[in-house]
């Protein structure tokens, strides 16, 4: 279960603009027995002198070996504009096997239940996503907004 997050900075102090997503996604993760071993929800600022790039938020949850039960971990990352990707890794969380889109989850804020889907067939069986997901969390509107007003303040 993740902790309340600290004020982010002074430049953004309610945590990261997309915290409720990650909490949602977690207890999702949660509910199903199969909790990350690392959550990672931030924010990669563009150098200050890249004027025509955004800033860009994003997630990434990891499951090394010892939580997958399989030849290697799994590894789920987000960002607010492609949506979802996913890695097979190897016995090193560093080893890329494998990574490519999760093509089923069609939304960029898709369903925590759905992510927590596809991360189940990851974890427990190394299975690569696959159906058809078209949900968006009933939450996804105030989570752009959150993160639209970051973009206005730090101008990108």
């Amino acid at each position: 279960m993740l902790l309340d997050p600290p004020g982010w900075n002074r430049l953004w102090p309610h945590g990261v603009p997309h915290w409720p997503y990650a909490s949602a996604l977690d207890q999702a993760l949660t509910d199903r027995g199969i909790p990350p071993g690392i959550v990672r929800a931030d924010v990669a600022l563009r150098p200050h002198y890249e004027k025509d790039r955004r800033d860009t938020i994003y997630m990434i949850l990891t499951w090394d070996v010892s939580r997958t039960g399989a030849r290697g971990g799994a590894r789920l990352s987000w960002d607010d504009e492609t949506g979802w990707s996913y890695a097979q890794l190897g016995t090193d969380t560093h080893e890329v096997l494998f990574e490519a889109t999760v093509d089923p989850l069609r939304r960029v804020f898709a369903a925590p239940g759905d992510v927590a889907g596809i991360a189940e067939g990851l974890v427990r069986n190394w299975r690569t996503p696959e159906g058809e997901y078209g949900a968006e969390w009933e939450r996804a509107s105030e989570v752009r907004k959150s993160i639209e007003a970051f973009h206005q303040l730090r101008g990108s």
